[in-house]
């Protein structure tokens, strides 16, 4: 069983964040990708110097420029929609017209039928045809990558759901590959395990029986033997097909010269081979994202949630009875809700690692990580699935008793310090006791009520810490409460079992 290692973080070669660095490394080449002036320059960094490689004595990329060209082309024309040739695609596998005719399915599904719908594959023409008849244009966000051997670099425009690939050689970077990778986020999987099924004979070992239906519905399974086309007439087919629908990337290297490419906003895992630009395998991560919650928390990934509260409760039972601490899953977890978060945090984080062959995919928002495996380059694997709230809630829990405790050791130093003519400092403790638990100002002003009477403005001091932490720890029971309550509303909601 996968034990998720967020050491994986230190690996080298691994890339992090949405925000797809565009000062790329490999080895000592360096690449930098202007995303304003499209610009692409190769550096090779070394202990004394760094030198521009690519120089005048060939072509200098420039994806703007490209893009522009390719957009401002024509190919042909079909029931009065120019086709543009960078719709088309150049040098890539499955080509645009084989994703119609050998990935997208050509038939409906039975739920697709009984709605009115035409198959997969006539959608997404249709999706395209709106998408592409607008007025598209780059909007100067650019996703980048060099692969593991830094021989090539791949781009990606997700304004225009085209990916660019570059081959860094010598001096050259030549533009080697376009593909449009819109129909790949109509896809519900390629050459990648587990399948929907697979998962839900996982999910099945742990949970009742009496949920199946429920499992098959969020994993998108239709019932056995209602997959064939119904034989009476559907509906009349639905109105036009919203445009593809909007993109964003991240892009990290895979093994052996391959790509990891996540559509963030749609929720699609694709693999690319970087000579010809071949789709390898494509994942629908959305199927993924919904087993941990039905699951209880995790996947192929250890401690699972019961294990982890059950040790949690037996180390700290102490300190949980004394400080009348959440022993429920359910009310554990609404520690987090009502944290508010500080900063403005990623939604979304990745790591890829090629010479181990795994990715770590972090939806931050969803607190949701997927462990995938693309060794190989040919296959995209799902190895483990992982919902981490309650291990953040278990590191809040756990930190609110270590904050308590010190809160308490630092109030009996209070009257220590004021006692040996160091009353600020005896001010600053208690300011930092009572911060850290609000509840001990009962205490504070129990032991403490002639500390600073000498002095009127520490006095002042004091008594304002008093209210401030008198407030705090009325809202502090006041979550608690909210929490109780909140979790006796949930419990009368559960359906009782049979």
């Amino acid at each position: 069983m996968l034990r998720h290692v967020i050491a994986l973080v230190l690996c080298a070669g691994a890339v992090a964040a949405l925000e797809t660095p565009l000062t790329l490394i490999v080895g000592n080449r360096v690449v930098v990708v202007d995303p304003t002036f499209g610009s692409i320059s190769l550096y090779e960094a070394t202990q004394s110097k760094t030198d521009r490689m690519s120089g005048v004595r060939q072509p200098q990329a420039n994806f703007i420029s490209e893009l522009e060209s390719w957009l401002k082309s024509y190919l042909d024309e079909q029931n009065g929609l120019p086709i543009q040739a960078l719709r088309l695609g150049r040098d890539t596998k499955p080509t645009y017209a084989e994703m119609y005719t050998k990935l997208l399915p050509q038939k409906p599904t039975a739920s697709e039928a009984r709605a009115g719908k035409k198959a997969l594959c006539w959608r997404v023409r249709d999706a395209e045809d709106v998408f592409w008849k607008e007025e598209l244009a780059y909007d100067g966000t650019v996703r980048a990558a060099l692969s593991s051997t830094g021989q090539y670099l791949l781009l990606g425009i997700p304004s225009l759901h085209i990916l660019m690939l570059y081959q860094v050689d010598g001096e050259a970077i030549r533009l080697v590959g376009l593909r449009n990778y819109g129909p790949e986020l109509f896809m519900t999987g390629l050459n990648t395990t587990p399948s929907p099924r697979q998962l839900l004979q996982d999910v099945m070992k742990t949970i009742p029986k009496e949920r199946e239906e429920e499992a098959r519905a969020l994993l998108g399974i239709e019932e056995e033997g209602k997959d064939e086309t119904p034989a009476v007439a559907p509906p009349a087919l639905a109105a036009e097909e919203p445009p593809t629908p909007k993109s964003d990337l991240w892009i990290g290297a895979g093994d052996r010269d391959t790509f990891l490419v996540v559509d963030t906003l749609n929720n699609k895992a694709m693999l690319y081979q970087a000579q010809g630009l071949i789709l390898a395998a494509q994942r629908d991560l959305k199927v993924d994202l919904v087993v941990p919650g039905l699951v209880g928390g995790s996947l192929r990934s250890a401690p699972a949630s019961e294990t982890l509260i059950k040790d949690f409760l037996t180390q700290r039972k102490d300190y949980i009875a004394k400080y009348s601490l959440p022993t429920e899953r359910d009310e554990i977890l609404l520690l987090v809700d009502q944290r508010k978060p500080k900063g403005k945090p990623s939604t979304f984080e990745a790591l890829s690692e090629p010479r181990a062959g795994l990715a770590m995919i972090n939806f931050v928002d969803r607190h949701v990580f997927l462990t995938l495996d693309h060794r190989g380059g040919a296959a995209l694997n799902l190895v483990a699935a992982r919902d981490y709230t309650l291990d953040i809630a278990i590191t809040l829990l756990d930190q609110e008793i270590q904050d308590r405790e010190r809160a308490k050791n630092m109030l009996t130093e209070v009257p220590k310090l004021a006692g040996s003519a160091r009353r600020k400092a005896a001010m600053l403790t208690l300011r930092q006791a009572l911060s850290l638990d609000p509840a001990l100002h009962k205490d504070a002003e129990t032991k403490l009520k002639n500390t600073f009477k000498s002095d009127a403005d520490l006095q002042a001091q004091y008594q304002a810490l008093l209210d401030e932490a008198t407030r705090k720890a009325d809202a502090q029971a006041k979550q608690a409460e909210d929490r109780k309550k909140a979790l006796e509303e949930k419990k009368k909601k559960k359906p009782q079992p049979k």
